[in-house]
């Protein structure tokens, strides 16, 4: 998707939302959080718009490439043994003292 498509589908996303002006200039937000004079204020939670938003950040987010996925993994992947044996280590240390201790 290029960034232009991406521009075009976040103001198509805006103005279903009424956070563009009748110029196709973003209105400021004081203007964006008051109702229309003689309407009701909208309340309420809206499925629709609540999931067009998401869909719209997830696309911001970055991939890793494969080279950085497997470096983070194989940092966690140590990492995670590091500790767990430390945790062994420590817990049979105690076991040591303790089963001493109560003889």
């Amino acid at each position: 998707m290029s960034v232009s498509e991406f521009n075009q589908e976040e103001k198509h996303l805006r103005e279903g939302q009424g956070a563009l002006g009748t110029e196709g200039t973003p209105t400021s937000r004081r203007e964006e959080r008051r109702p229309p004079s003689g309407t009701p204020a909208r309340t309420g939670f809206h499925p629709r718009q609540y999931l067009d938003e998401v869909v719209l950040e997830l696309r911001k987010v970055m991939k890793p490439k494969r080279a950085e996925l497997v470096n983070y993994a194989t940092v966690v992947f140590f990492t995670l043994a590091f500790l767990m044996a430390l945790t062994y280590g420590l817990d049979y240390l105690y076991s040591l003292g303790a089963t001493s201790l109560f003889k």
